[in-house]
């Protein structure tokens, strides 16, 4: 067993076998995290699919989707909010928020982790707006 001398031969039968088996367990944990990931996210079947931005390919580099926010059926908060977003876009884009036109407001589902969103909010908490 030790001080043996092994061929060239069979030490590459070793190596590709270890590689085989190393493949086959890599290629069973990314199926076996694949089914988890469907078992743990699952979505709704009655979810809506999502708005398309319907805006013109020549549409000018200041013009963002979002819903039809002034419709009067929507409260202050809801405008409130919607300014906000656009001031928001606007003070990132570097233009006037009345340059926009904002068509569509959606808001996406959240898929990150407990975890996820737990870090974001102590991370959040954590600055303070002090200068």
């Amino acid at each position: 067993m030790f001080g043996e001398t092994v061929s060239l031969f069979e030490s590459l039968q070793v190596t590709m076998l270890g590689m085989f088996v190393v493949f086959i367990i890599l290629v069973l944990l990314m199926v076996i995290i694949k089914v988890m990931e469907k078992v743990v996210y699952k979505t709704p079947s009655n979810t809506a699919a999502p708005v398309k931005d319907t805006a013109p390919l020549n549409s000018t580099p200041a013009e963002v989707s979002r819903p039809a926010a002034a419709s009067a059926t929507d409260d202050g908060s809801d405008l409130e909010l919607v300014a906000v977003i656009a001031a928001a876009v606007a003070a990132n884009m570097g233009v006037e928020p009345s340059d926009l036109v904002i068509r569509n407001i959606v808001r996406m589902p959240e898929t990150a982790p407990i975890w996820c969103l737990s870090g974001r909010s102590e991370l959040m908490a954590s600055r303070s707006m002090k200068h």
